[in-house]
């Protein structure tokens, strides 16, 4: 069997594979269960592609440390015999939710949600530091939210690092995804080489969480880091930074923009810690006025047919044009999240109900035996039972010795970001022709083109000026996007390219 494609019904040590939620650099993320419990519900398990990783080491002890409502809990870990070889797996909450940036294209969301999801995430962040560790991959793909009650999680930490751990990569650079990158990482391996290695502080997780909050807002990350391509030396130690996200959307509630500047800054110490910066986003989302509750972003009025070039090949990476949002299509999201929180306010009022009660007869079945109970006899039988599954859960937490024994540079794609606790179960949904364009996320350049893809003309060529042909198919480099490549682009030759497609002319004037 391949650690990356276990069929269902296989089980590792304790737990059943019932279904697959993702695949990254260095593991696999299934839908699992606890076979014996499986009323308790799913779980995460995340499988180590390559035997004896031993990033799983180091996710375990700063996981281990972590107790918080933004952090998924780690319940369990050890190593699964596959064809002799010891693979390291982590079981983990499951958490139902959506990637942060895939929340925010399917809604039209105002400056006060966005603050207070920022603010969880940066208490997020303040835990991790605060157990003495570093998370090195903070960025939207790697930020659930739960559409029950708005719950943030921060989750994947396979690139985290603790103090005292010794390096794993030869490079300069330290695991990360290339976008969000801080200028002082930047500087230190272009200007140093292996074996000198950048070690990553709790600046640059805030300077991550910064460039997340300013595409979130905005739909766009500012300026590149990039000395090579920083031409206006915007990054520089003494240079200005980027300019403040109201300046790309006015529709941004200002103080916001302030505190997302401000963790944009060129120097690491002007940034604040996430401790400080999780106030200033409370304060502000409990205090900020109504124009905090203005939606961030227009709603989309033109046809496909209309569109320019620039924003199809951006609509293929965001699912919308920037900036814009289908009314109709975000309407509807929005019922299934009122839907989503109704539901979640009636679990909540059942289980308030149940433990106010002065007495309830409850059948439970154990193992294969059923008591019926009146009275006082139920309560005891139910006070026995959540005694024996605390017992239960304890002996887990703990794991046997003998399931806890015993590069890849890690600029994944944004793709790659199925860690641990990534495992999410989202609502279906209609998919649009632009969802269906984004299907091909993280592959390599395909062999041939993909249907309703332009092809090149009898001599080889594109019909239009900028596209290149490729592989019998019309495709649109983007200069400003470099590898890792986002979301539906394909690396070729150093460069990221998006298909280009025959889109269907939607009529502009009303039917007869």
């Amino acid at each position: 069997m391949d650690p990356a494609s276990l069929p269902m019904g296989t089980q590792v040590e304790r737990w059943r594979v019932v279904g697959f939620r993702g695949r990254g650099a260095y593991g696999t993320v299934y839908r699992a269960e606890r076979v014996g419990y499986e009323e308790a519900g799913p779980v995460a398990l995340k499988l180590a592609l390559h035997p004896r990783d031993p990033r799983f080491e180091r996710e375990v002890a700063l996981l281990s440390r972590l107790r918080h409502p933004n952090v998924p809990a780690l319940q369990a870990h050890g190593v699964w015999t596959l064809g002799g070889r010891l693979h390291p797996f982590l079981v983990m909450q499951w958490v139902e939710g959506t990637p942060l940036y895939d929340w925010s294209s399917a809604r039209n969301p105002t400056s006060r949600q966005v603050t207070r999801l920022l603010a969880q995430l940066a208490r997020a962040v303040e835990a991790v530091h605060a157990a003495g560790g570093v998370h090195r991959d903070v960025k939207g793909d790697n930020m659930l939210v739960r559409p029950g009650d708005g719950r943030a999680f921060l989750v994947d930490f396979g690139s985290s690092l603790t103090e005292g751990a010794a390096p794993l990569t030869l490079h300069s650079f330290p695991p990360g995804t290339v976008a969000y990158r801080s200028p002082e990482a930047w500087r230190f391996a272009l200007s140093h080489r292996s074996p000198e290695r950048y070690v990553s502080r709790p600046a640059d997780d805030v300077f991550a969480l910064g460039m997340t909050a300013y595409r979130l807002v905005t739909d766009e990350y500012p300026p590149a880091v990039d000395p090579r391509v920083d031409k206006g030396g915007l990054w520089q130690v003494k240079g200005p930074g980027p300019g403040p996200p109201l300046a790309r959307n006015p529709r941004l509630e200002g103080r916001l923009s302030a505190i997302i500047a401000r963790m944009l800054s060129v120097r690491p110490q002007a940034r604040g810690t996430a401790g400080e910066l999780a106030e200033e986003l409370e304060h502000l989302g409990d205090e900020a006025g109504p124009e905090a509750d203005q939606t961030l972003f227009q709603w989309e009025t033109q046809p496909i047919s209309r569109w320019s070039l620039e924003d199809s090949v951006k609509a293929y990476v965001l699912g919308h044009r920037p900036g814009r949002r289908p009314q109709e299509g975000t309407r509807a999201v929005e019922l299934q999240d009122a839907a989503a929180q109704a539901n979640a306010k009636r679990r909540e009022a059942k289980d308030l109900s149940r433990a106010n009660a002065t007495t309830e007869c409850v059948q439970r079945s154990v193992r294969f035996l059923v008591w019926p109970c009146l009275g006082m006899a139920c309560l005891s039988g139910y006070l026995l039972l959540m005694l024996w599954k605390d017992w239960g859960k304890h002996e887990l937490a703990k794991e046997p010795r003998s399931l806890q024994r015993d590069e890849r540079n890690a600029e994944t794609v944004d793709g790659g970001s199925a860690g641990l606790a990534e495992a999410v179960l989202t609502a279906p949904m209609a998919h649009s022709p632009i969802d269906r364009m984004r299907a091909g996320l993280g592959l390599d350049m395909p062999k041939r083109p993909f249907p309703g893809q332009l092809r090149p003309d009898g001599s080889g060529k594109c019909e239009l000026r900028g596209q290149t042909a490729i592989n019998g198919g019309c495709w649109l480099r983007v200069a400003e996007v470099e590898p890792p490549c986002e979301k539906a682009g394909y690396e070729w030759k150093g460069g990221c390219y998006y298909p280009v497609y025959d889109m269907p002319k939607i009529p502009t004037s009303s039917p007869p």
